[in-house]
């Protein structure tokens, strides 16, 4: 599975998703890096078929709307520090990578993941 991490998430987030044996990369890895625009990572993820992982609402209006991202994890977590966000996706990339293999859209929050389709 390929994971896109959008810019308001670290990139250090990437590892946990390597580390499972998936494709991993963040805005920074792209020509525009942080600059990047929703629309160009929305058409990407589709092209990839790719999973976005962001906290951008924008990303969860697209999905609903135009179902891009093919995939997508909103990030319900308010201003979490950086030691906490990694700490959660450390404890719940596997168990997000096993719901992508069924679902589309996925919220993440301190104490659970919803299916949201």
């Amino acid at each position: 599975m390929i994971f896109i991490i959008d810019a308001h998430l670290p990139k250090s987030l990437c590892k946990y998703f390597r580390a499972l044996g998936h494709t991993a990369f963040h805005t920074t890895d792209f020509p525009l890096g942080n600059a990047t625009s929703d629309g160009w990572l929305s058409e990407e993820a589709a092209k990839k078929s790719a999973v976005v992982i962001s906290k951008d609402t924008d990303f969860f209006h697209s999905f609903l709307l135009n179902r891009k991202p093919p995939k997508l994890i909103i990030v319900k977590v308010g201003n979490l520090k950086l030691r906490g966000m990694k700490q959660l996706f450390e404890s719940q990339a596997e168990s997000l990578a096993l719901l992508l293999e069924n679902h589309d859209l996925i919220e993440l929050h301190l104490d659970k993941a919803i299916v949201l389709e």
